[in-house]
């Protein structure tokens, strides 16, 4: 097993403390069966640790081994972390017999910037893949399935997992082959097409991924779906305005015309923070349901 910054093995209990936010519900929820343990996936000169870690939450040795949900945090690119908005992501997987993983990645600066040595694009993507390279390798030690790996993302994570399942720059480039991966979904971003927001003037976009065009068509995964290739399953949630939905439209007709199974959902009863919130949460249908239908079939 590689370096481990902590072995906590902490219960759920403990593990709710660590939400950003949290409601009475969710406090008062019984405690699950989870242990924590937090890793350092790689390390970088001069980079905080915290933003190369991730937290595991497992059952401890398994027979058989689990299946594993891979949950990468939005925030533009530039603020947000694996312990934020959980709770109800932790009952769910918990409840389904799956690990869940959150994961940290490098982020750009919080405000609008220019410097050509800033943190972004390839930054962030390279992060999750080599996040992602760690728990196929060490997941086992955990109780895991290497074999029945899910990634699900929410806005700027929902791009991070969108192109860690369609480009071949990044985990093909790490041995693992797309189609390891069972399942993407991905939970609200118009991060489909990072050249039509970059050329729009979208300043989220481009303070995350610079000013090439190169990198700005590279970056989208609507751009990395070819004839011939096999890919994960994905599901769409999407919601908010008529162009909004038009870039999730796009790339599911693209998925679609690529052979890709996809399911969808459009949850136009929340924003943009609700629909994650959303995932799991007591009594939630129009998200939680599906979701969990798609990682039933990503895991038979």
């Amino acid at each position: 097993m590689t370096q481990s910054l902590t072995a906590l093995c902490l219960s759920i209990t403990l593990i709710s403390l660590t939400s950003c936010s949290k409601t009475d519900t969710e406090v008062s929820l019984q405690p699950l069966s989870y242990l924590k343990n937090t890793v350092q996936y790689k390390s970088v000169n001069g980079v905080n640790t915290n933003l190369l870690s991730l937290d595991i939450y497992h059952f401890g040795q398994a027979t058989p081994k689990k299946p594993v949900v891979v949950y990468v945090h939005g925030g533009g690119f530039a603020v947000g972390d694996k312990a934020n908005n959980l709770v109800n992501k932790q009952n769910l997987c918990s409840s389904l017999g799956y690990i869940l993983v959150s994961i940290n990645y490098r982020l750009s600066p919080a405000s609008y910037s220019t410097d050509p040595y800033r943190v972004m694009y390839p930054t962030h993507n390279n992060d999750v893949a080599d996040a992602v390279k760690w728990i196929y390798d060490n997941i086992g030690d955990y109780g895991g399935n290497n074999q029945k790996i899910a990634l699900l993302g929410h806005s700027a994570g929902a791009h991070l997992v969108a192109l860690t399942g369609t480009s071949n720059q990044f985990l093909p480039s790490r041995k693992i082959n797309l189609s390891t991966l069972k399942g993407v979904a991905c939970i609200d971003t118009e991060g489909y097409d990072v050249e039509a927001r970059c050329k729009e003037k979208n300043e989220v976009y481009l303070n995350a991924f610079g000013q090439s065009n190169t990198f700005w068509f590279e970056a989208s995964p609507i751009n990395n779906l070819f004839m011939g290739t096999a890919y994960p399953k994905f599901f769409i949630a999407k919601r908010g305005n008529s162009s909004r939905i038009g870039y999730a439209n796009a790339f599911i007709t693209k998925l679609l015309v690529t052979g890709v199974s996809v399911s969808e959902v459009t949850a136009n009863q929340y924003d943009h923070e609700g629909i994650n919130d959303a995932i799991g949460a007591p009594g939630e249908i129009a998200i939680t349901e599906p979701l969990k239908a798609f990682f039933a079939q990503c895991f038979r």
